[in-house]
C-alpha cells in the first residue's frame, strides 16, 4: 500500500511540473489548446494572431490561468512571456540535410532520432539560391541557430533542435597524468547529445592517447583531456627499420627524444652516430 501511494505521489509531482516552452509554432492564426497540450479531449481557441502579424506574445501568467480554467493546472513557466509563431509554409529539406550531414561528420556513430528546424521569421518562400552557414562549434550542442545567406548578402536565421544519441567514452577509474588511455580504463557508453564543453573522443585508436591531466572516474572523455601518447621515451631502446633496394634492415638504437606516432626524432646508434627517424609504433621507428 505504501509503495502504491509513493508511486501515486511521484506521478502527481511529475505531472505538476510540466513547463511551458518559451515559444510554440502554430500552423495558422489560431492558437489552440492542442498547440500546448497533447491529446486534448476538447480543443479550444486560446488566442488569435492578428491577420497583419505572424506572431503573438502573451504573458505566461495569463496563459497559465487560461490553461487552469480548462482543467490543466499542472503547467508552470520559467519565462515571463510565451511566444506563438505562425509556422512558415516552406520546405526545409535542403537545410535539414545539411545540418544532418554536419553532425554526422563530427560524430560518425550518431543516431539522429528527430531534427526540428524553423525560421525565426515568417517566410512564404525561400530564395532561389543561398548558402547555408552553421557556426563552427555548434556540434557541441543539441540546439542552436544557423542562417542562410542570399546572393545579395541578406541573412535569414533559423532555430534548430536535434534529438540524438552518440557512443562516447567514459572513464571507469581515476586516470593519472601521462597514463595511456585504453579499454582498461574507459568504456563506451551511449550518451544523449546535450551540451559538451569540448569535443568528445569518438574513436579510440590503440596506443594513441594519454591523459593530459588527472581524470576522475566517470568523466566523459574529451579532446581537452588527452594528448598524443609518447610511443618512444627518451633513453629507451628503439627498433629501427631501414629499407634499401627492397632489402629491410633492422637494428637497435637509443632514443634521444620522446616521440609520438608520426613524430620525427633523433636516435643514437652504438657507434654514437645520430639518425633522424619517424615513429611508427611503440619503441619502433623507420629511417626517413
Amino acid at each position: 500500500m505504501f509503495k502504491y501511494f509513493l508511486l501515486l505521489f511521484m506521478a502527481v509531482h511529475l505531472f505538476a511540473t510540466s513547463y511551458l516552452q518559451e515559444s510554440y509554432y502554430v500552423p495558422n492564426n489560431s492558437i489552440m489548446l492542442s498547440s500546448i497540450v497533447k491529446n486534448v479531449k476538447q480543443d479550444k481557441v486560446l488566442y488569435i494572431i492578428d491577420s497583419s502579424r505572424y506572431s503573438k506574445r502573451v504573458r505566461a501568467k495569463e496563459l497559465l490561468l487560461k490553461l487552469k480554467s480548462y482543467g490543466y493546472a499542472n503547467f508552470a513557466s520559467r519565462h515571463a512571456y510565451i511566444q506563438f509563431i505562425k509556422k512558415s509554409p516552406v520546405h526545409l529539406t535542403k537545410i535539414k540535410e545539411k545540418l544532418r550531414e554536419y553532425y554526422q561528420q563530427n560524430y560518425p556513430n550518431i543516431q539522429i532520432k528527430k531534427l526540428l528546424i524553423s525560421p525565426m521569421q515568417y517566410l512564404t518562400q525561400l530564395p532561389s539560391s543561398y548558402t547555408i552557414v552553421i557556426s563552427r562549434n555548434d556540434y557541441l550542442r543539441h540546439e542552436g541557430t544557423l542562417y542562410i545567406k542570399t546572393s545579395d548578402e541578406k541573412k535569414i536565421f533559423f532555430h534548430y533542435n536535434i534529438t540524438a544519441t552518440i557512443e562516447l567514452y567514459i572513464t571507469t577509474k581515476e586516470i593519472e597524468r601521462g597514463e595511456e588511455i585504453s579499454l582498461t580504463n574507459v568504456k563506451k557508453k551511449s550518451i544523449i547529445l546535450d551540451k559538451f564543453y569540448a569535443m568528445p573522443i569518438v574513436a579510440l585508436p590503440i596506443t594513441h592517447y594519454e591523459a593530459k591531466h588527472r581524470i576522475k572516474k566517470g568523466t566523459l572523455l574529451t579532446k581537452r583531456d588527452v594528448r598524443g601518447l609518447f610511443l618512444i621515451k627518451r633513453g629507451s631502446s628503439v627498433t629501427v627499420t631501414i629499407e634499401d633496394g627492397g632489402v629491410i634492415i633492422t637494428f637497435s638504437a637509443k632514443a634521444i627524444q620522446d616521440g609520438r606516432l608520426g613524430d620525427s626524432i633523433y636516435v643514437e646508434e652504438k657507434n654514437r652516430r645520430r639518425l633522424r627517424v619517424v615513429v611508427t609504433g611503440r619503441n619502433r621507428a623507420r629511417v626517413k
